[in-house]
């Protein structure tokens, strides 16, 4: 026992140290929406809080036309969750947000619209893309959505959204676990539902990105690590000892 002591004295601070360094590698896509626990409705009110805590994390992603956002993507198997957070050059712009294509404001292309004036003023909406500038509102809501935006211009957005609604007249999505979609987020804050700003949604490189339904909840790399080595009962004993936690960070790019 002093032996396995001494050896978990000398191996424990190398261990936590060479975890700190990790971080998942995501290849084939931008980003993980790993399997995590379900958010209440009421929990969907334009604030990143504790629900978030089993997602996976972004910062300062790039989204179109201009700007970085920090981005939050989870599933529990029946809902995408989604919340997008960036500084807008206005109080009043729009967001949306574009699933299952790559060209902006793509025709056929399922949509998740936030604050613009004609349609979902300080509010969400379930749309779908009819090509430039134009869309429709889904005759059946389906998803939770919410928007708000502080006094620093500061906009955050919250998503849930069905993987499968079966709603084919709104054109849907019909995502499944374990498969990589395409996604854009985009906004506006001068005209076309917006005001006060000067950054047109159709002017400006657009930003495709990808997305994976992932089957797999976020990865803990100490416990992993931990528990290949000294076995879980060990392991069991140190986590509770010294309360390791850590969660990783993805890096994204453009």
């Amino acid at each position: 026992m002093k032996k396995l002591a001494l050896f978990l004295m000398v191996m424990l601070p190398l261990l936590i140290a060479a975890c700190a360094t990790i971080t998942p590698v995501s290849a084939q896509q931008d980003f993980d929406a790993y399997s995590g626990n379900a958010i209440d409705d009421a929990a969907i009110d334009g604030a990143i809080g504790s629900e978030w805590d089993d997602a996976g994390s972004y910062t300062d992603v790039g989204i179109s036309p201009q700007g970085t956002a920090d981005i939050w993507t989870k599933n529990d198997g029946t809902y995408l969750y989604m919340a997008v957070r960036f500084t807008a050059d206005s109080n009043n712009p729009w967001m949306a947000l574009l699933f299952g294509g790559t060209s902006c404001m793509q025709s056929g292309a399922d949509g998740a619209l936030f604050g613009h004036d004609s349609y979902a003023a300080n509010g969400y909406r379930d749309i779908s893309f009819n090509g430039f500038t134009e869309i429709s509102v889904d005759a059946s809501q389906d998803g939770t959505g919410a928007v708000t935006v502080d006094s620093s211009n500061m906009v955050t957005v919250e998503l849930k959204k069905p993987l499968s609604s079966g709603d084919s007249d709104g054109k849907d999505i019909a995502w499944t676990k374990d498969n990589t979609y395409a996604l854009i987020i985009m906004w506006n804050s001068n005209r076309h539902g917006a005001s006060g700003g000067s950054v047109d949604h159709s002017n400006g490189p657009l930003t495709d990105r990808t997305i994976f339904i992932n089957s797999s909840v976020i990865p803990e790399f100490p416990g992993l690590i931990f528990t290949a080595i000294f076995g879980a009962t060990a392991i069991s004993t140190i986590l509770l000892k010294k309360r390791i936690t850590a969660k990783p960070v993805a890096n994204v790019t453009s």
